[in-house]
């Protein structure tokens, strides 16, 4: 369960707020917080979405649930209507997230004196601050999180603890950014000069648009030359890496462990699986679906629904395939052998 706003929820307040109807139930029902379906939870609401819900709707504890009107005779509580429960939910559920800390820095936190640091915003124990550094309102600065210099931080936006921001990124409106982030990193941009390898210097900084989400130990690198760009609205999961010179379009969502080498553009509104492999300069379409745990070596040019792995299967059926595939090259230069030897229709 959530913590309670300072005003009081009602089913009524609801459904005037996020355009619901009530289905039945008394309109003044109190809502303290949010709770899942099953078992559920006095003074709390949850949400159920389709026919695989019905059993736990009957017997849920919470006290109102959001459904589809479908849903709605099966409702052993109050109930509101939604067109989409789930994402009706998200919007309630956002009511109950904890308060944010008072604005103030923390006596312990380090901030340049060229750095300006909006009177709202709130920096956290052994938070440092670089030079030129703009830190906007309603900010929220966690602690041990560290910030180079010339950074932006642009209003409402939230950045967890031990993150590490580098030198001239720059960050929008309402950025969430989780635990552990690394933004701006030196990208992995190396020349062989015939006996190892030299660095590339990493000229560029990273620019991350409005209302993006980052999640727990991603690291997107700087930009060699030009700049890494995340688009509006993308929401990034965690432990993903986003290499440099990368442009992820607007509203592109990326699942957990997804790896993105240097110099790709993806387009917007594509959803990229967890555990996908993108590799360097490559470019995707907008509106491509990648599916978990594929590899994408070249371009895709058309949008659509994308995959390249095997589903898991016995491991004595997998090594009678593996053994099959070793032979393919083998087989198909028989097959070739045999069309061209077998007699034409014409012969006939």
């Amino acid at each position: 369960m959530a913590n309670a706003p300072d005003s009081t929820v009602t089913l009524a307040s609801l459904a005037e707020r996020f355009d619901l109807e009530i289905a039945s139930g008394d309109p003044n029902t109190t809502i303290n917080g949010v709770c899942a379906l099953e078992p559920g939870q006095a003074g709390c609401i949850a949400f159920a979405e389709n026919a695989a819900n019905a059993a736990a709707l009957s017997g849920s504890a919470a006290e109102a649930v959001i459904l589809p009107a479908a849903l709605a005779e099966g409702a052993a509580v109050p109930a509101l209507i939604a067109s989409r429960p789930r994402l009706a939910f998200a919007r309630v559920a956002a009511l109950f997230e904890r308060p944010k800390p008072a604005p103030g820095a923390h006596a312990s936190s380090v901030v340049d004196p060229s750095a300006q640091v909006h009177q709202d915003a709130h920096i956290g124990a052994n938070v440092v601050v670089g030079a030129g550094t703009v830190i906007e309102a309603g900010v929220i600065i966690g602690p041990n999180t560290v910030i180079g210099a010339d950074v932006r931080v642009g209003s409402q936006s939230t950045l967890a603890s031990n993150c590490s921001i580098g030198d001239g990124v720059q960050i929008g409106l309402r950025v969430s950014i989780e635990a552990n982030a690394v933004i701006g990193a030196r990208g992995f941009g190396l020349v062989h000069n015939g006996g190892g390898w030299e660095a590339i210097p990493q000229m560029g900084t990273v620019h991350i648009g409005d209302d993006v989400e980052i999640g727990a130990g991603t690291t997107i690198d700087r930009g060699a030359l030009d700049n890494t760009r995340i688009g509006q609205g993308v929401k990034i999961d965690n432990q993903v890496h986003i290499g440099h010179n990368c442009v992820i379009g607007a509203h592109t969502v990326i699942a957990g462990c997804t790896g993105i080498a240097g110099s790709c553009t993806i387009g917007s509104n594509c959803m990229i699986g967890g555990g996908v492999g993108v590799g360097d300069h490559v470019s995707i379409t907008d509106g491509v679906i990648i599916t978990a745990a594929s590899q994408v070596p070249k371009d895709i040019k058309d949008s659509g629904v994308y995959s390249s792995t095997f589903r898991a299967m016995p491991a004595g059926t997998w090594r009678k395939r593996l053994a099959l595939f070793r032979q393919l090259d083998r087989i198909e230069r028989r097959i070739r052998r045999v069309e061209r030897d077998a007699p034409s229709s014409g012969d006939q």
